[in-house]
């Protein structure tokens, strides 16, 4: 690869698509990297989502390679503001790191299957790292070590799961300072009105969106297409299918660099669930299906109804049982949850339909190569990995027991009684205690990740109810 391109450089001058990721690189293979790149970027993602990790000399990589990189592990415990610690309940008895231990160290361990270079900062490269305790092992709170994992029983099972993420982000004319304090109402949209798919209208957008794309690309991220959504200055860039780790992988570093090439052209980019109540939500659109050992797609079914093999039907049968219970996962923050009312698009239900855009998981039956489901849980607020990860488990759980979906739906969920499609959680504290007793979530992912999760999220919502909000103080201060 050329010194000046962007995109994913194996370390033996190659392009990479290994999935699992390996820890291969020899001193000689370090110098396939073009001459010019002097800083790595070493980094992984916490439980919010949150990329964490430094930036190292060039020359530090090779024994990074082979120990890891040490950082402190208070950053499993930060409040997502960073406002706060969570401190570790006094019956928690799974991995928690907490004062009780000093804060000690942990090791990013970089995956050089995902180097890559950053086209926007000089002479930079990046690695995606998974987090291991100083021993070595596997850190019970990593989710992308959960996301690996779930794939792992997937191919045990004779599967190779492929997904794509679809994410929805605003450009907002502001900056980190300029936010500081201003009500929602307040918040500057890059572009006044919304333009559903609106070419003319969206080319006020274009220049920033050319810039995104542009980067992106050079990045190595595959761009599919971009269009504007339903809100002001709303975009939705859809990334192409992928095995799905690099899926999950492509998704976690796409948001990273819009926020990045953002801030560099002077604007905030928000992947928030609900940034205003009058803005359509953001949503992840997460797309799964599954190929053999022989890279045979598994979901389609000539002679089935729609084409719907036996495979799908039981995976989007799991899902739809697991939905409730691993709603916390799709929505992790009090904020998910003001995105889910009817016409938001937003999956309010367990349900399914063949591309029904109202239902919680649609089909689309495009034959061999383009059957899949698409589950409409996850907000853009949703850590990729754990809602890949999400999504899988509940599919795995119904390929195991044989479950057997409900009938399709027809028509609009939205305009049907809930007493008729039931309803998913509609706070981040009902979504937490389906979480907290869903054996589904406890035997795919462990119970340290889950009763990590469950902590960390509670100590969200109760910050929350401990703020006083704009809205209480103008419709009671005066009146009461």
């Amino acid at each position: 690869m050329s010194s000046g391109a962007g995109g994913t450089v194996g370390l033996d001058g190659t392009t990479s698509t290994a999935s699992a990721g390996e820890h291969t690189a020899t001193l000689a293979q370090l110098g396939k990297l073009p001459d010019e790149i002097d800083t790595i970027v070493l980094g992984g993602v916490d439980t919010h989502g949150v990329l964490r990790g430094k930036r190292v000399p060039r020359s530090q990589l090779e024994r990074l390679l082979g120990h890891g990189l040490p950082l402190c592990d208070v950053f499993w415990v930060m409040h997502i503001d960073e406002s706060a610690l969570v401190p570790r309940p006094a019956d928690f008895q799974g991995t928690f790191p907490t004062e009780l231990t000093g804060y000690p160290d942990i090791l990013a361990k970089p995956d050089t299957s995902t180097c890559k270079i950053v086209p926007w900062h000089p002479r930079t490269a990046l690695m995606l790292c998974d987090w291991h305790e100083l021993d070595g092992s596997a850190y019970a709170l990593d989710p992308r070590g959960a996301l690996k994992s779930m794939i792992g029983r997937s191919l045990e099972l004779g599967y190779e799961p492929y997904c794509a993420l679809e994410l929805e982000f605003y450009l907002l004319r502001e900056d980190s300072a300029s936010v500081l304090g201003k009500l929602p109402s307040q918040l500057t949209p890059l572009t006044e009105r919304p333009s559903t798919y609106g070419l003319v209208a969206a080319s006020g957008q274009e220049p920033i969106g050319r810039v995104i794309r542009d980067l992106s690309l050079e990045f190595g991220l595959p761009i599919e297409a971009c269009n504007p959504e339903t809100g002001p200055g709303q975009f939705e860039i859809t990334l192409e299918y992928r095995p799905a780790l690099q899926a999950a992988d492509d998704a976690f570093l796409f948001k990273t660099a819009v926020k990045e090439i953002a801030a560099q052209h002077g604007l905030l980019a928000t992947f928030m669930a609900k940034p205003r109540a009058d803005w359509a939500g953001n949503s992840c659109h997460v797309h799964f299906s599954m190929r053999d050992g022989d890279d045979q797609p598994v979901f389609y079914d000539a002679s089935a109804q729609h084409g719907l093999s036996s495979v799908l039907r039981h995976f989007a049968a799991g899902s739809l049982e697991a939905m409730a219970e691993l709603s916390a996962l799709f929505a992790p923050t009090v904020n998910s949850y003001r995105r889910f009312v009817p016409y938001s698009w937003a999956a309010t239900t367990a349900t399914w339909g063949i591309d029904n855009r109202s239902t919680g998981i649609r089909v689309i039956a495009e034959g061999p190569n383009g059957t899949r489901i698409e589950h409409r849980r996850a907000g853009g607020d949703a850590n990729p990995y754990l809602a890949a990860a999400g999504v899988l488990a509940g599919g795995l759980h119904g390929i195991v027991n044989a479950v057997e979906p409900p009938p399709l739906f027809e028509g609009d969920v939205y305009a049907t009684d809930t007493a008729v499609v039931g309803e998913l959680p509609t706070t981040l504290d009902g979504a937490l205690d389906q979480l907290a007793t869903s054996a589904i979530a406890r035997e795919r992912f462990g119970d340290n990740l889950i009763d990590h999760f469950i902590e960390l999220k509670r100590a969200e919502a109760e910050a929350y109810r401990q703020t006083v909000t704009d809205w209480e103080v103008r419709r009671y201060l005066e009146a009461l």
